[in-house]
């Protein structure tokens, strides 16, 4: 299957993905607002479809949260969450200098945290209940 990754999302693509998994509506206004928010973002698209979108919202500096990780249910157990992930981690890492650290963080939706230990995310129990990663250059 031929696909895009574009290290960008238009409020649409979100809007889209979130009507199809059912999740609350949110207006493309305040999509919109989120975007101009976020610190790194990508799409993945075909011809026909956006397959998945992601967000990571941070302060540019030590910290960030992953946000609106969604794949449409067509392509869902495909990899294509994982692409999103990492290239968000990849951003992130790309806006370091040497030596800096920054700390990524997500909330898994019930059943998801293993997902985000595969794609290179620590869970620690002892620690906490989220899942985190220190991406470091």
């Amino acid at each position: 299957m031929n696909y895009e990754v574009i290290n960008d999302v238009k409020p649409e693509y979100i809007h889209d993905i979130r009507e199809i998994l059912g999740w609350k509506d949110v207006s493309i206004e305040q999509l919109q607002k989120g975007i101009d928010n976020t610190m790194c973002k990508v799409t993945i698209k075909n011809d026909e479809d956006i397959i998945a979108v992601g967000r990571l919202v941070g302060d540019y500096s030590c910290k960030g949260v992953l946000s609106d990780i969604m794949v449409n249910p067509k392509y869902q157990k495909q990899g294509f969450g994982k692409i999103v992930v990492t290239s968000l981690l990849k951003q992130a890492e790309d806006t370091l200098k040497s030596g800096e650290l920054f700390m990524v963080e997500a909330t898994p939706t019930s059943g998801n945290r293993d997902f985000y230990v595969k794609c290179g995310m620590k869970y620690k129990p002892e620690n906490q209940d989220g899942v985190y990663v220190w991406l470091k250059k």
